[in-house]
């Protein structure tokens, strides 16, 4: 298993690649090695410039999701038939996959921790009054107090969860309470730094003042560089 130093971040390569060795191997044990024909090939060409202009599509239009880059990835592994060039195309969609995985355990915003251990359950840091909700709907919530060196960490967790929350929404309908909720998260970071929400608002506007904002909605482009 992978012991890289990122293992314990919401959303790691280790992590991820640890869970999929994992199911490689539960497979392994109930099948054995299987070999079965591709299927693949020129037939299937069509249906990937589809998958493809859909992608292209809904990046111009603002709704690409994971949904349209796996399908392209996956579709553009059918229609190869080449060895060499199917395994990178499998490579490819094996590597968005992992990608949407990360990006599902930065939205989860968890942090392995000791109750993640065998035997134990997770947890995440919530807000003050969650508990006091909890009880008033007759259950009985188990909380601990989170310690200085860990505070921060799971403050960054929570941030991945709350951004993660946001951007998944289909857009045009995402809720702007994500984005108070992605707020009171940030004032919380800012107060580990020691700066109340005024300060961090005079950071910005000097920041802003300096280097302007995002109302031009100017997009930087590099040469040479491939645009999906």
């Amino acid at each position: 298993m992978l012991t890289e130093p990122d293992a314990e971040v919401p959303g790691s390569l280790a992590t991820v690649l640890d869970d999929i060795a994992r199911e490689r191997a539960a497979q392994d044990a109930m099948w054995g090695v299987q070999e079965f024909p591709d299927g693949t090939g020129h037939e299937y060409a069509t249906d990937a410039e589809r998958a493809k202009a859909a992608c292209r599509t809904a990046w111009s239009e603002g709704t690409l999701t994971w949904r349209h880059i796996l399908g392209e990835e996956f579709s553009e592994a059918l229609a190869e038939s080449a060895p060499e060039r199917l395994r990178a195309e499998l490579v490819q969609t094996a590597a968005v996959a992992v990608k949407w995985v990360q990006a599902l355990d930065r939205r989860h915003g968890r942090i392995p921790g000791p109750a993640d251990r065998p035997g134990g359950r997770a947890e995440k840091l919530v807000r003050d009054r969650i508990p006091e909700i909890i009880e008033a709907d007759g259950r009985s919530p188990e909380v601990r107090v989170a310690g200085d060196g860990e505070y921060a960490a799971l403050l960054r967790a929570k941030m991945y969860e709350e951004a993660g929350e946001y951007t998944a929404a289909i857009p045009g309908e995402a809720d702007a309470e994500e984005l108070a909720d992605l707020l009171e998260v940030v004032h919380a970071l800012a107060r580990t730094h020691g700066l109340e929400p005024a300060e961090l608002e005079e950071l910005r506007a000097a920041k802003a003042a300096e280097r302007g904002g995002f109302a031009q909605r100017l997009v930087l482009r590099f040469p040479g560089e491939e645009r999906r």
